[in-house]
């Protein structure tokens, strides 16, 4: 049997319009179950983060590692959350500084820290010593004299915070990868959805045009029977 004008533009149009939306959905529900974007409000995170920068985390990490920035909750320093900060020191750690000193020590050793504005670690000059639990971190900002972190609340847990209040870490590189990825496949997706509707459309054109003109009566002719 003759197939149908416009069928295989039809079936074309069908399998990129599922196509589409389903590369769409899948690439935004990983987006959204894997990845958050924080708009940073603030001065505590420069010269690294300025004020209304976009940043990515990724939610929820297994892992937590010293000068990671993350986004964390300040659980018990009856602050607005969440906030965004750098961990200088995990479970196990003894970071201090004494006042005076150009650098923070980390276990003992001088901590570089390249990333803290104007090359001054221990601003506004605030000593400290803390051991860090296993299972908390102690978080800072860059920006030590315009930053309100764990070395202001030394009452609470020596200003240390669990793990599990970092609800998000800032994207590495093998996450940019990912979120490329997924960038691609949505882009896939979304052109996929007007090159359906085209194919659609002409699909549609096409059967209009081949449709036959039923037969019907001549008006005003004049049927004669002969002889």
């Amino acid at each position: 049997m003759k197939n149908r004008p416009g069928r295989k533009r039809g079936i074309w149009a069908i399998t990129l319009l599922i196509l589409g939306v389903a590369l769409n959905g899948i690439a935004f529900a990983l987006m959204v179950s894997q990845f958050k974007v924080h708009s940073y409000e603030g001065a505590a995170m420069l010269p690294t983060l300025p004020h209304g920068e976009l940043v990515m985390v990724k939610r929820d990490p297994s892992e937590v590692h010293r000068g990671d920035i993350v986004a964390y909750d300040p659980v018990g320093w009856d602050r607005p959350g969440p906030n965004l900060g750098r961990v200088v020191a995990v479970g196990g750690d003894h970071i201090a500084y004494v006042k005076g000193e150009s650098t923070l020590t980390l276990n003992g050793q001088p901590l570089d820290e390249p990333y803290v504005l104007d090359a001054a670690p221990g601003a506004p000059d605030l000593a400290f010593a803390v051991s860090v639990p296993q299972d908390r971190v102690f978080i800072l900002g860059d920006n030590r004299g315009n930053s309100e972190d764990s070395r202001y609340f030394a009452e609470l847990q020596q200003g240390t915070l669990p793990v599990s209040a970092v609800t998000g870490l800032r994207i590495a590189e093998e996450d940019s990868v990912l979120m490329g990825v997924l960038g691609l496949v949505s882009s896939v997706g979304t052109l996929a959805l007007p090159v359906g509707i085209g194919l659609g459309i002409a699909a549609l054109v096409a059967r209009r045009k081949k449709q036959p003109v039923p037969a019907g009566p001549v008006w005003g002719a004049v049927h004669v029977d002969e002889p």
